[in-house]
């Protein structure tokens, strides 16, 4: 399948939803494939498409079938959109990027239009140039696409080194050779607590919220996963829903840090008197533990002892089965009206 583009050819779409919870950005792509197969997902919030066979079957251009996909992701999901078009991914990504929200904004096919709006762009945009390598481009007064442009590329290489260099100096010029290639959103785990009556007690809400933490921890320590994301879901009495997420600063898989974002999410909810009838908690943006970040040490004799615990609960849950070692919190709680043993476990793929 083609999913490249001729040069000038803008037929490359950078799409952004602006705040969309797990499910809605799964349901996304559904939308996104009406149109063409040629598809990216980008996590959390943002998709790549390529548009050159849907603009020869459709007879439609690029901006046309952006406004139709636009039109189609807000009337079906209620989704603010904001995109980019051009004729690479780099070009199409700094045009969603410097787009006013909500409008889609397509760069000129011709080429040296489309370079000099390149070179106008602070440095930071620039696919490659985190905030530490920005801060030394920076130093030698380098605040731009252009100026990069403008600088040898075996100076680039000495600063960034000799591949990150070549690669910049590559897309500085307004060169890019990744392709789309089609991919679907990433897998999620859900968790969900379910109560059998309408729960005000904020302190039974917590106990439910490090139940689900603790739950998402070990799978993923058992299938060897840290996650980027985590979104909690409260559900009323009738049935209407409140979502909200959280990006983590790194990925994890430490039970205290999904229970502290756990706790802060539904706190910033700001519910008093609302009657609850289940909370579900999702976490994305998995990855294998190889590819992990680095843990970064706390230096909290307390942090860094639960995360030494972690690995004999788990091989004590292993053997005598979930929940025979359980924090106290739990614990007290068994027996008590409203509360049922094992929360309802969803992977979603």
């Amino acid at each position: 399948m083609d999913t490249t583009s001729s040069p000038g050819q803008v037929t490359v779409l950078h799409l952004r939803c602006h705040r969309p919870s797990f499910e809605t950005y799964r349901q996304v792509f559904t939308v996104l494939g009406d149109v063409t197969p040629v598809v990216q997902a980008l996590p959390p919030d943002s998709a790549l498409l390529q548009l050159a066979g849907a603009v020869r079957y459709f007879g439609q251009s690029p901006a046309e079938l952006a406004d139709v996909l636009q039109t189609r992701l807000a009337g079906r999901l209620g989704l603010i959109t904001t995109g980019g078009l051009g004729a690479n991914r780099l070009y199409a990504t700094l045009a969603a990027d410097t787009a006013r929200p909500g409008t889609v904004q397509a760069l000129p096919e011709d080429p040296a239009t489309a370079l000099a709006f390149l070179h106008r762009q602070d440095l930071r945009l620039l696919p490659g140039v985190g905030p530490a390598l920005e801060k030394k481009f920076r130093r030698y007064g380098i605040d731009t696409i252009g100026e990069l442009a403008a600088v040898p590329e075996a100076t680039v290489q000495r600063i960034a080194g000799a591949s990150t260099g070549r690669l910049l100096t590559e897309r500085a010029t307004g060169t890019d050779r990744r392709t789309v290639t089609p991919a679907g959103p990433p897998a999620t785990i859900a968790s969900t607590r379910r109560f059998d009556r309408d729960v005000l007690d904020p302190a039974e809400i917590r106990r439910a919220l490090l139940h689900l933490a603790l739950d998402l921890g070990a799978r993923l320590r058992a299938a060897g996963q840290s996650a980027r994301t985590v979104e909690l879901q409260v559900t009323y009495v009738d049935r209407s829903a409140t979502t909200r997420s959280r990006t983590l600063p790194e990925t994890t898989s430490h039970s205290p840090v999904l229970r502290d974002t756990l706790y802060a999410l539904f706190g910033g909810l700001g519910l008093e008197r609302a009657r609850i009838r289940a909370i579900t908690a999702r976490i994305g943006g998995l990855v294998t533990a190889s590819r992990a970040s680095g843990v970064q040490l706390s230096f909290d004799t307390v942090t860094e002892a639960a995360r030494a615990l972690e690995p004999v609960l788990d091989r004590a849950a292993a053997r005598f089965g979930s929940g025979a070692v359980a924090p106290a919190a739990l614990s007290a709680a068994r027996g008590r009206p409203g509360w049922t043993a094992g929360a309802n476990r969803r992977p979603t793929r």
